[in-house]
């Protein structure tokens, strides 16, 4: 998918939409490429990075096109510093 188009967004979107559907709240998604641990908060659409060997500033992208938050942080973690993994 070249999520640089529109219509590849729309791929990347529906895709990785069906992921996070499959996770419970609270629970990772592992991303084998980067070995990128992401906890998902659906009920928040909130996406926390947690480790990871390389950013995935592409799953970043789709998850603001989604409409989610990405954080370095669990939410609820009062931090004036926090930076979103994307950045």
């Amino acid at each position: 998918m070249n999520i640089a188009t529109s219509e590849g967004m729309r791929q990347a979107i529906a895709w990785q939409t069906g992921q996070v559907n499959l996770i419970k709240e609270g629970g990772a998604w592992i991303v084998p490429r980067s070995g990128t641990v992401i906890k998902i908060y659906g009920s928040k659409k909130i996406a926390v990075f947690v480790t990871g060997i390389y950013l995935e500033p592409d799953i970043v992208k789709v998850f603001k096109a989604m409409g989610w938050g990405v954080a370095d942080k669990e939410p609820g973690q009062d931090n004036p510093d926090q930076k979103a993994f994307a950045e």
